[in-house]
């Protein structure tokens, strides 16, 4: 088990995950947790912040992360593959083309290009007092040159995939990069997924080689309760559950056992933070009675 810290000011949220924790929220209580994830991870600095001096620390298991030596990744379910496309600093696709080309099996093929490009030159240069070199081609150059698009049996772009498509496609890729990245520490993967499906969830599980933060104001039964973190009034860590179960019995007029009280939560979660689908002409029958 992993604890990640979170600092931002007089803020401090603690996280005990093994691979992924869903943070489920009943408001929009996450958002200073995410955005402080997103202030880490960015170079900018504002005016604002450099005046307050504003910090924000991460930290695994008491030792403070930096950025040099950890890849943070968000997902999003307002991800635009048109934009990710554009391979800017920022691309998802970008980190991915970056690890998938400087894969050895490649490397072969990069080399002859180099060949067939100095071949190209000679060919140029003959007979002409204007001589052209070309460059060396590295995973960056060849990049450039690509043009990536999503496809199955067809190509498609984002207004042919659905919500679950996005997300899913989004793990796939950086399911791939933390397998095959070795420049960093940790992968660590950020996000706020609204409507969370079980596909999603067993996809997430299978990402062992990151840490997931996920924000999410969906419960699913395939979700263990270690992995989940409740945050209302306050933030609470159901994977500490034996301290949730101290603090509730000493509200309870009743003795519960700690199984009992898991179930309790687990049916808590179900009742307020599961997604249903509701029929008006129902609901208005309810409420005529």
């Amino acid at each position: 088990m992993n604890l990640i810290t979170i600092k931002n000011g007089n803020n401090t949220w603690n996280f005990e995950i093994e691979n992924n924790k869903y943070i489920i929220c009943d408001t929009n209580n996450y958002h200073q947790i995410l955005q402080s994830i997103r202030l880490f991870n960015s170079k900018e600095k504002s005016e604002y912040r450099s005046e307050n001096n504003f910090n924000i620390v991460i930290m695994k298991n008491e030792k403070e992360l930096s950025l040099r030596n950890n890849l943070f990744i968000e997902i999003s379910d307002s991800y635009s593959l048109i934009e990710d496309k554009k391979l800017t600093t920022k691309s998802l696709i970008l980190k991915y083309l970056e690890v998938k080309l400087q894969n050895r099996i490649y490397f072969d093929t990069i080399g002859t290009i180099d060949i067939l490009l100095e071949s190209l030159a000679e060919e140029m240069n003959e007979d002409d007092s204007l001589n052209v070199q070309f460059n060396s081609v590295g995973y960056k150059q060849l990049i450039k040159m690509l043009t990536p698009f999503y496809i199955d049996e067809f190509q498609k772009d984002e207004f042919d995939l659905d919500y679950e498509q996005i997300i899913l496609f989004q793990l796939q890729l950086v399911d791939y990069i933390a397998k095959n990245n070795f420049k960093y520490d940790n992968t660590i993967v950020y996000g706020h997924i609204n409507n969370i499906g079980s596909k999603i969830v067993r996809k997430l599980k299978n990402l062992n080689n990151s840490i997931q933060l996920i924000f999410t104001n969906n419960y699913k039964e395939s979700m263990h309760i270690s992995e989940v973190a409740l945050y209302e009034k306050s933030l609470m860590d159901f994977s500490s559950i034996e301290q949730f179960y101290i603090d509730y019995s000493q509200q309870s007029f009743q003795q519960y056992s700690l199984q009992e009280v898991e179930c309790m939560i687990i049916e808590y979660l179900k009742q307020n933070y599961t997604h249903k689908k509701k029929d008006i002409y129902q609901e208005l029958v309810q409420f005529s009675k």
